[in-house]
């Protein structure tokens, strides 16, 4: 009797650079887990990692272990065109190319125009010529780009920025719980030089713009030197204005507690012997702020111009860049108290008061008084983390996130239109509103 037929897996390549802007070790770490995943192994999933031989480290140490590399000439991802048509030829049949940032979809684009595309965007636009490039790019090929957002203010900013809301939607990040080093606290806080467990320290993220501003940190520190609390901050390497920082700290005469620490990019490493996460806001102008984009003569000149940059010389990330609300949710995966500066994404991951305690943007006087009420109210402390754990537990699996992407890729392969299941309103979801 003749074996059953194997159903088809399409084949599915995914291309990302891991020190690329918009991308770093968060949204690395996702496509790691999502290789892992059971739900994946419905597809036949390839991947390319674009960049260096530290870009291929860290996206196998991420999960990535079977992958190949595109070494981009002087580290422009738009020089790796000739390799990546010769590659897409060599694993060929593909029926679908998965990119992780605006640079690989538009090598995707080029190499590969007659291949449908999908596009993960992690963050918002760092800047309004970044949305007029990804209109452009969105609809050129076989067909428009399916494009999955993180968050519906992912979406928001980026159709603010000119790209068509009709071809985004928003497919929520899944975590691999896994990940999280429960045993490391006393080893962490020892390499710290943290001697004391009264000691509280508090890892700190941001939101978007290149990276943590360690000036800033330095400033909340000597606020909270002079309020009496013993606290001391984790940052990322690859920090902004440490030169600055420095000043500031041996100049107000308050102890050094800034710790910069590369581990800090990964935040599922280093939670275990922090005590609580500060997540702040963007500094700058965000291109979701103000009135949406234009799209008169203007834009195009000024997404020729985008992409002549790009071609040029793209952005790239620093070592210890973290963006987005990823590292909020690892914290309270992880059962960390945060403190997170207000904004549209912030509201749809916790709800002040129950999974997370939100401050007014620049104020530093509110982030003391916000580490105090956590320092004195262990019953509040508890009640936060037990809160915000279980709606991480609940909502960001990466098993779901797999489930759902697998789900996206037979829409798209199928020509049916992308419905991907809003999660319950719950927390700050409940806030936005919205899915």
């Amino acid at each position: 009797m003749p074996s059953a037929a194997r159903p088809y897996r399409p084949r599915v390549l995914h291309l990302i650079d891991p020190h690329g802007p918009m991308v770093g070790p968060c949204a690395t770490a996702m496509l790691g887990d999502l290789a892992q995943s059971t739900a994946a192994r419905q597809t036949d999933l390839m991947a390319a990692v674009v960049g260096g031989s530290g870009a291929e480290r860290l996206a196998r140490s991420l999960g990535i272990t079977t992958c190949d590399r595109l070494a981009p000439l002087g580290g422009r991802p738009w020089l790796s065109l000739g390799p990546l048509r010769r590659y897409v030829a060599s694993v060929a049949p593909v029926d679908l190319i998965h990119c992780w940032s605006l640079a690989t979809l538009g090598m995707a684009m080029a190499a590969a125009p007659g291949v449908l595309r999908v596009l993960t965007l992690t963050a918002e636009p760092i800047s309004p010529d970044q949305g007029q490039w990804l209109r452009v790019l969105s609809t050129a090929g076989r067909a428009p780009v399916t494009i999955l957002t993180a968050s519906s203010s992912i979406k928001r900013a980026w159709a603010h920025a000119g790209v068509e809301p009709s071809l985004m939607h928003v497919l929520r990040p899944g975590l691999d719980l896994a990940r999280l080093q429960q045993g490391d606290r006393a080893s962490l806080r020892r390499q710290w030089d943290v001697r004391t467990d009264r000691t509280v320290v508090v890892l700190a993220t941001a939101q978007h713009g290149p990276c943590v501003d360690a000036s800033r940190i330095a400033s909340i520190q000597a606020c909270s030197a002079v309020s009496g609390l013993d606290v001391c901050f984790v940052v990322p390497a690859g920090a902004s204005r440490r030169p600055m920082a420095r000043v500031l700290v041996t100049g107000g005469g308050s102890p050094d507690r800034l710790i910069f620490d590369a581990r800090a990019a990964r935040p599922w490493e280093v939670l275990a012997g922090a005590d609580l996460m500060l997540h702040l806001g963007d500094d700058t102008q965000s291109a979701s702020v103000g009135q949406p984009a234009q799209r008169g003569p203007e834009p195009a000149r000024r997404a020729l111009a985008a992409a002549r940059a790009l071609l040029a010389d793209p952005p790239r990330a620093r070592p210890g860049q973290v963006l987005g609300v990823l590292p909020m949710l690892w914290a309270a995966a992880a059962g960390k108290a945060v403190i997170a500066e207000a904004g549209y994404a912030v509201a749809e991951v916790v709800e002040n008061g129950k999974t997370a305690l939100v401050v007014k943007p620049g104020d530093n006087g509110a982030i003391v008084q916000r580490l105090r009420e956590l320092i004195d109210d262990p019953h509040k402390n508890w009640s936060l983390r037990d809160t915000a754990r279980s709606e991480a537990f609940s909502f960001f699996s990466c098993s779901r996130y797999a489930e759902n992407l697998v789900m996206a890729y037979e829409q798209i392969l199928s020509s049916q239109p992308v419905d991907i299941p809003a999660l319950p309103m719950t927390g700050g979801l409940a806030f936005a509103g919205r899915r």
